[in-house]
């Protein structure tokens, strides 16, 4: 029985160590993941993944009118499918970053599908945007084997976060509160202004809750893209 226990005891070791490699936004250890920037910076960086999508307009017009410039990790397959947003992102001074192009999970994934992932989002994103985005962040946040051998080929860097709202599943409330509580100096905060290609979710949280969050810190903080971080 005493064996028993030990190999069960292993596997959940070996099961937490997978699961900090390849996910722990904190991970550095399959390659370098920026995470958030400097604390004494009085600066933080409000990201957007999974865009464009139906709230990425009303999302543009809250920040045109806070005057904050954020970083939009975009997807390829949501570019094609609405790349007047996408212009309009660029158009509006936001940085835009490669969120791969049909936001698989990577775990698992040859070196191969991995680099037609981050490399047809990239053509993707250039043609329609005129931007070459030098940020990547993985789907899911999940990194994995070869996948940061491929960045450095593109000239991308790994960029993960801080503070994540959890906004694809809280209400407003709640993300407002997650928000706000890990904000800080140097904060990369995670939210979400589309949804996955072939996906379907309703972002109007996420809009609600960044009125209330800009509101928040705006004076407090000066909101940048990440690459100013």
């Amino acid at each position: 029985m005493l064996w028993f226990v030990v190999l069960a005891v292993v596997l959940a070791g070996l099961g937490f160590l997978v699961w900090y490699v390849v996910a722990a936004p904190e991970s550095q250890v399959l390659g370098k993941s920026l995470v958030r920037g400097p604390r004494n910076s009085g600066r933080i960086a409000l990201t957007f993944d999974d865009g464009p999508g139906e709230a990425t307009p009303a999302i543009l017009d809250m920040l045109k009118q806070a005057e904050i410039r954020a970083t939009f990790f975009l997807c390829g397959q949501n570019v094609e499918r609405y790349p007047a947003l996408a212009r309009r992102i660029a158009e509006e001074g936001h940085e835009i970053g490669n969120h791969s192009y049909s936001h698989p999970r990577l775990l698992g994934r040859t070196p191969g599908r991995i680099a037609y992932e981050v490399e047809q989002a990239q053509r993707v994103i250039v043609h329609h945007t005129g931007r070459v985005p030098t940020l990547f962040r993985p789907p899911y946040g999940l990194r994995w084997f070869g996948l940061f051998r491929i960045l450095d080929r593109n000239g991308l860097t790994s960029v993960m976060w801080s503070v994540n709202s959890l906004d694809w599943k809280l209400p407003v409330d709640r993300i407002f509160a997650r928000v706000i509580q890990g904000a800080g100096p140097g904060a990369i905060i995670l939210f979400h202004d589309g949804v996955p290609p072939r996906a379907s979710a309703d972002r109007t949280a996420t809009v609600e809750a960044l009125r209330s969050v800009l509101h928040a810190v705006l004076g407090r903080y000066q909101c940048v893209p990440v690459s100013e971080l």
